[in-house]
């Protein structure tokens, strides 16, 4: 039995956005989930009120993860994972900081410009009694080179401690706010494999600000560990009633444990 992880920048809600500012196509963005139906989705860039639209819009999900700053505001952004409730159960999760003090909610280091989080859950797939795996959500600093790569150490060495305790399947997805040739992502790829792989033709760019195309390069990931087996990655460049849902396209890959 296949797994299908999906990775989602919602884009906040932002007033100066107009008609593509979340009240207009928060149905669209659920529309998106609802479709592929993903067992899990790591979503980035929602906030409280963003996430409760899409808790309604999708009955068969429920959530983890906490704000960023640790302080629970409206206005405070998530690397929320959701996942179906009918097909998995959640054993474990938490959160850490990217960070010098990872532990510290709200803290922030090196040339960040905001506090950066990333979000884990360890699933049990109950379509497939005995099958668990590690899923990690998270969103890089959009302008902090030096903090995008000590990111990409700490949530290395996270998935190394995950594997030291239980050699399972780990996904690593999120908007890493960096492209293929940049030393953040060469570095995740020399310990994990990217589902870009299974692509025969150039990826295009994920983030399109509400304009669409293909042109450039993607700076959205899903990573798996060595003992997945990919299967099918779909880009999701839709229009769904002549609007994008988001600025951002989701990416979602279906996966099986490479011993089943």
């Amino acid at each position: 039995m296949s797994i299908t992880a999906m990775t989602f920048n919602l884009r906040v809600n932002v007033d100066s956005d107009g008609t593509n500012a979340w009240p207009h196509r928060k149905h669209l963005a659920a529309a998106v989930i609802a479709g592929a139906a993903p067992h899990v989705v790591g979503t980035q860039e929602g906030t409280n009120h963003m996430l409760r639209d899409l808790d309604e819009a999708l009955p068969s999900y429920r959530r983890i993860g906490t704000g960023r700053t640790g302080m629970e505001t409206d206005y405070d952004e998530f690397c929320a994972i959701y996942y179906n409730q009918e097909s998995l159960t959640l054993l474990a999760q938490g959160q850490f900081w990217l960070s010098e003090t990872p532990e510290v909610p709200g803290s922030i280091s090196w040339d960040s410009s905001y506090p950066r989080i990333c979000t884990w859950g360890l699933f049990q797939n109950d379509e497939k009694e005995g099958q668990r795996f590690y899923v990690l959500n998270t969103h890089f600093d959009h302008l902090g080179t030096i903090a995008r790569q000590q990111s990409a150490q700490l949530v290395l060495k996270q998935i190394q401690q995950f594997r030291e305790k239980e050699q399972i399947p780990v996904v690593l997805m999120g908007d890493l706010n960096a492209e293929p040739d940049q030393p953040e992502i060469q570095q995740l790829e020399q310990h994990l494999n990217s589902a870009y792989t299974l692509l025969s033709e150039p990826v295009g760019r994920t983030f399109h600000d509400f304009k669409g195309g293909t042109e450039g390069q993607p700076i959205d990931y899903i990573f798996t560990t060595s003992d997945v087996r990919m299967g099918d990655i779909h880009l999701h460049r839709e229009l769904l009633e002549g609007a994008y849902p988001s600025d951002h396209y989701a990416v979602s890959v279906t996966w099986t444990p490479a011993n089943s």
